[in-house]
């Protein structure tokens, strides 16, 4: 667990059309089962195709590129995937002009990891072998973890007037490993920018490979942003942790509604309404692997901003 509309969101949207594309060309993975396809809609996430090809043309595709096919650009124009390599082990770059801060993390094992930043994400160079809990978190922050904060950040903020927070993501995955992919949202009681959060833990989960489980235990499952979650709940050295597992896992989602998270973990009794959201996070939890995670695009907005 780590600590972090339109022509930004248009470029997204471009960037994760193209991604729909290249996932259809991949064979079937046998050590990690197939991310499969989920056709019907969803309001708050969009699958993208797993390992197996798309048997359908462009039209079939699901929505983000069926409601884009003309403004389909080369992949040049989407920006480049090179930047700065960040190896020390809790090292970070900001990126995106500094709306966002990548970080290394790499805080559950001594196995070198590197982490290469770009504006629209980063990608993974790392061979972890743990059995017993995430080797590092990897990810893309926004707002303030550990006393740095991200340009022009509206966090740490009141959950009273959290507003309505989303968040859209595309990711690549290896065909083996032990990993997720998950965002890890951050509450304390005070308007914190620096040191460790005291409130809770929130984690959602929209990829899940290599049979891991979250921590504690399962205590039901709710539907929130079109989709159907497992929940669960546990404790993270003191600090409450609620965690969300889509039962299908995407590599894809597109203005997941963070918000309703966040007042669902208030009705589960986790959360606190008189608390603060001070950072949200996306990346990923390898156990075994490393090497193929990507963030190929990431964006977050309060308010539409």
């Amino acid at each position: 667990m780590g600590q972090p509309r339109g022509a930004r969101r248009l470029l997204l949207v471009v960037a994760v059309a193209l991604l729909t594309l290249l996932a259809a060309c991949g064979g079937a993975p046998e050590t990690v089962p197939p991310i499969t396809v989920d056709r019907t809609a969803d309001a708050g996430s969009q699958p993208l195709a797993g390992a197996a090809p798309l048997p359908a043309p462009l039209p079939a595709l699901p929505n983000a590129a069926a409601a884009v096919p003309r403004l389909l650009a080369p992949l040049s124009a989407i920006g480049s995937r090179t930047g700065p390599r960040v190896c020390e082990k809790f090292g970070s770059v900001p990126v995106a002009g500094g709306r966002f801060e990548v970080q290394n993390d790499a805080w559950g094992a001594e196995t070198p990891q590197c982490t290469t930043a770009f504006d629209t994400g980063f990608a993974v160079q790392a061979n972890h072998d743990k059995d017993s809990g995430p080797a590092a978190y990897p990810s893309i922050v926004w707002g303030c973890n550990h006393g740095t904060c991200t340009r022009n950040t509206p966090f740490p903020r009141p959950l009273s007037d959290l507003g309505d927070v989303r968040s859209s993501w595309a990711v690549t995955v290896p065909d083996s490993g032990r990993y997720n992919a998950s965002y890890d949202i951050w509450l304390d009681p005070t308007p914190r920018r620096d040191g460790d959060n005291t409130g809770a833990e929130l984690m959602i989960w929209t990829v899940r490979a290599g049979g891991i489980d979250p921590i504690g235990s399962k205590r039901g499952s709710v539907d929130l942003g079109g989709a159907a979650w497992d929940v669960f709940t546990g404790d993270n050295n003191g600090v409450p942790v609620i965690s969300y597992v889509r039962q299908q896992s995407v590599r894809q989602v597109l203005d997941l509604p963070i918000t309703d998270f966040v007042r669902d973990a208030q009705r589960q009794g986790v959360v606190q309404p008189s608390w603060y959201l001070t950072n949200l996070q996306a990346g990923f939890e390898p156990w075994v692997g490393g090497t193929g995670l990507s963030t190929d695009a990431f964006n977050a907005t309060r308010n539409g901003v």
